[in-house]
């Protein structure tokens, strides 16, 4: 058994608004990679974006609409999210929400954060 520390990240990206990330290293035979616990204002949303890894959220309270390469679809408390590598997302918060989120093993390229489709792509999807 391993205790990770997490530590109020000191400069998020500005539509979060309070961020906590890891500190200490994750054990390497663990399958999540890294994580952390974000709380975005109501109306705030993250950018479009995608991963070289599985990503997972679970939305801890308020509520949150879900955009990309899937049909929107609205999730609230307990809910939980998928998206497997490489699948556009975007998470637009209805509410005051906080989210915990994981990340699997990079792969592919395994570039690591998010990443960025071009802007035409972009306005296909919204």
């Amino acid at each position: 058994m391993r205790h990770i520390r997490a530590k109020q990240y000191e400069n998020p990206p500005a539509f979060i608004t309070a961020k906590l990330s890891p500190i200490d290293p994750m054990p390497e035979d663990s399958i999540i990679c890294n994580y952390g616990v974000d709380t975005l204002s109501e109306g705030a949303s993250s950018d479009v974006h995608y991963h070289d890894c599985d990503e997972w959220w679970i939305i801890i309270n308020g509520r949150a609409l879900v955009t990309g390469t899937a049909d929107p679809f609205e999730v609230g408390p307990g809910d939980m999210v998928f998206t497997p590598m490489g699948e556009t997302h975007r998470l637009e918060a209805l509410s005051l929400v906080t989210v915990a989120w994981f990340e699997g093993p990079l792969r592919g390229e395994k570039r690591k954060g998010h990443l960025h489709i071009d802007t035409e792509e972009i306005e296909k999807l919204y």
